[in-house]
């Protein structure tokens, strides 16, 4: 069980948001000059890799094993580099999932071995367009 107060974790997955951990809320106190009005940010830094991304990729993984769509040593495949797309390759890594990812040429380099040192399988494709 995750302690959230000592925000000690075993693993990455426990650290994300949940009704029993919920991302931080921080009141914004000089950002609008008028006195009335109250501003919120949700800290989604707290997320494991620092995006609102982390939670649509557990969740989309997480519903697709309760669904019974996916199962141990089934390959994932997802087209992109963005956050959803390194969001999912962290949490396929963590639960063990092989993702493979066909990509652009012409993605940053640094996507390309991010997405690499979480275990996902990067095809690059010529993109001449």
């Amino acid at each position: 069980m995750p302690d959230h107060v000592t925000r000690v974790y075993e693993g990455m997955l426990e650290m994300l948001s949940d009704e029993e951990n919920p991302t931080p809320i921080v009141r914004l106190n000089r950002v609008v000059p008028l006195k009335q009005t109250r501003i919120y940010a949700k800290l989604e830094w707290y997320n494991p890799f620092g995006s609102v991304k982390d939670r649509v990729a557990h969740n989309l993984l997480r519903e697709a094993e309760d669904h019974g769509l996916i199962s141990e040593g089934q390959q994932l495949v997802e087209p992109t580099s963005g956050n959803t797309g390194m969001g999912l390759a962290m949490i396929a890594n963590a639960k063990g999932y092989t993702l493979t990812t066909p990509l652009s040429n012409k993605i940053p380099a640094e996507k390309r071995v991010m997405l690499r040192m979480f275990g996902t399988n990067v095809e690059e494709l010529d993109d001449d367009l």
